[in-house]
């Protein structure tokens, strides 16, 4: 960045963080918006065509505007890590709320599957419908109508991606991963939480965009504003971390 550049806009964020200004908090995100676009953009490679880097963008901003509103430098973060994490953050909850799945379906699945071993492991069988209702302990009606949902959020419909018109986000609302069910999706929220936990935030970002959002070393260096190389040295030094962390700890995790 240019010095005279750098100097302005340490002038600007001295003045917001003295006055909150909305106009001067504007001319901050305004700067950063190309945070939002190059995230946006790399993430929607592996969603395209169901999702566009538009429509990750739109929810990129929140984060955008949140972070400019919480940064604190004073916790000794630069603001471009500390904002990308909240940009990344804002794009899964946006991902997350148009899950048509929704949070009481991905209880019901969970519960569903859980209860098929169950009785996989005990009757040596699957089981049908009215056997898992009865395990589960659920209405009829109620399972059949919880069952239907689930089965209708793992399809992906069949509408040309060429007319989007109006129904731009009709096409998007399948699964956050179109690899993982609900159920899955929800465990592996919890261990990246569980892994990643104490980690520096950038370092937490490495892991996400690496292990959940499956983007190369060299799309993360483009997010983060750093070479590949770099990404792929501070990767291993992450892995070597947690290796030692849960050297001693007795658990059977699955990325």
């Amino acid at each position: 960045m240019n010095p005279r550049v750098r100097d302005d806009l340490g002038q600007l964020w001295r003045r917001f963080r003295r006055t909150r200004s909305v106009a001067l908090r504007n001319r901050l995100v305004e700067h950063h918006m190309p945070l939002v676009d190059k995230t946006a953009e790399i993430m929607a490679r592996r969603l395209w065509p169901r999702v566009t880097a538009d429509e990750l963008a739109s929810a990129g901003y929140d984060g955008l505007i949140a972070a400019v509103g919480s940064f604190d430098p004073e916790r000794g973060v630069k603001f471009e890590t500390y904002c990308r994490q909240r940009i990344v953050g804002a794009i899964r909850d946006w991902q997350r709320e148009i899950d048509p799945l929704g949070r009481s379906g991905r209880n019901f699945e969970r519960s569903l599957n859980a209860a098929e071993d169950r009785f996989q492991a005990e009757r040596g069988r699957l089981p049908n419908s009215n056997e898992l209702a009865n395990a589960m302990e659920v209405p009829w009606s109620r399972f059949i109508k919880m069952k239907k949902t689930v089965l209708a959020s793992h399809s992906v419909p069949l509408e040309p991606t060429g007319e989007r018109r109006d129904e731009s986000r009709i096409g998007s609302l399948v699964a956050v991963d179109p690899g993982p069910g609900p159920t899955q999706h929800t465990e592996r929220e919890l261990i990246r939480e569980y892994l990643t936990r104490g980690l520096k935030e950038q370092d937490r970002l490495i892991i996400t965009l690496y292990y959940y959002e499956r983007l190369t070393m060299a799309e993360i260096g483009a997010v983060l504003g750093v070479s590949e190389s770099r990404v792929c040295q501070r990767h291993a030094e992450i892995v070597e971390q947690l290796r030692a962390r849960f050297a001693d700890t007795a658990c059977d995790l699955v990325a």
